[in-house]
């Protein structure tokens, strides 16, 4: 998220972030602005609301947790609890 919010920073366009509260490791990130940030205690509750909010999944490789986010998705999806959307996935070839 960081590099998306990086970029709208450096343009002076406005970015959101969506932070979890941990206690010792996670800061918001200095590129976002202030008045849309918005800080969760659980990650969870931070994935509904990323996904309740989105218009498509783009997954890129990565580890257990990007795995643990699309299959969420797409049970959420498959047991109608969420609108369709679109499903981009890359592989290592990207």
């Amino acid at each position: 998220m960081e590099a998306a919010n990086r970029g709208a920073f450096e343009t002076g366009a406005p970015s959101i972030d969506f932070n979890i509260q941990l206690p010792r490791a996670q800061e918001p990130n200095p590129y976002t602005t202030p008045e849309l940030t918005f800080q969760f205690r659980s990650f969870a509750i931070r994935k509904v609301h990323l996904a309740m909010r989105a218009a498509a999944l783009i997954v890129f490789p990565g580890g257990f947790g990007t795995f643990d986010e699309l299959f969420e998705i797409l049970t959420l999806v498959q047991t109608r609890k969420m609108p369709a959307l679109p499903v981009v996935c890359f592989d290592t070839n990207f």
